[in-house]
């Protein structure tokens, strides 16, 4: 039986409400497809090495700061409300 020890998966924080529908679009763009239940908060990436979890676009900035989460999509304005120490990989607008 195989464990988990060297399955190398990326956390990624998405934003529900809102963003979801256009972030869910820019990852189906980029040849991935994400599918989540109704009441579900967990998606599904048809990829097995990257993981998904549907939050508050203004919560992000602290999972990923706190390493619960390795990267996450949110605006500028709620990283600098939230004054966490983060890298901005890329400007997506």
């Amino acid at each position: 039986m195989e464990g988990n020890i060297n399955k190398r998966v990326l956390k990624i924080a998405l934003p529900k409400g809102s963003l979801q529908t256009s972030t869910f679009k820019m990852f189906e763009k980029a040849g991935f497809q994400i599918t989540v239940g109704a009441r579900s908060y967990v998606p599904r990436f048809d990829d097995p090495e990257l993981e998904g979890l549907l939050i508050r676009a203004q919560e992000i900035p602290y999972y990923v700061a706190e390493g619960m989460l390795d990267i996450g999509l949110t605006g500028k304005d709620w990283i600098v409300e939230r004054g966490v120490e983060i890298v901005e990989v890329s400007d997506l607008i």
